[in-house]
């Protein structure tokens, strides 16, 4: 297993999903999910953001909403400079911790 380093990734894809709660529980859950790519090794990797992590990454102090979030995750999906991380390069799944330790998200 491998120990955590500094890498770059870029965003290869951003989309907002949401599940639909069960019977018991009827809430929707929306999230937006990464689709990363180590700029070194080409590994892809993946990530979700829950809308408090969204709030949380923008500083807002409300969730976004609607055309919103849209335009949140369209951005994600576009931004083309690559992001540092640390992260441990044998795992396949990253955090949205390890993105809310980044500056310029």
């Amino acid at each position: 297993m491998g120990k955590p380093v500094v890498r770059e990734v870029k965003i290869l894809d951003a989309v907002l999903k949401e599940e639909e709660g069960t019977e018991d529980e009827p809430k929707v859950v929306q999230y937006i999910w990464l689709q990363l790519q180590d700029v070194k090794s080409d590994v892809t990797l993946t990530s979700t953001l829950s809308l408090d992590d969204v709030k949380e990454l923008t500083g807002m102090d409300r969730h976004l909403a609607g055309r919103e979030l849209i335009n949140f995750t369209i951005a994600l999906k576009s931004r083309e400079a690559p992001l540092s991380l640390i992260f441990n390069p044998d795992d396949r799944e990253i955090t949205a911790d390890m993105i809310k330790n980044v500056e310029g998200i």
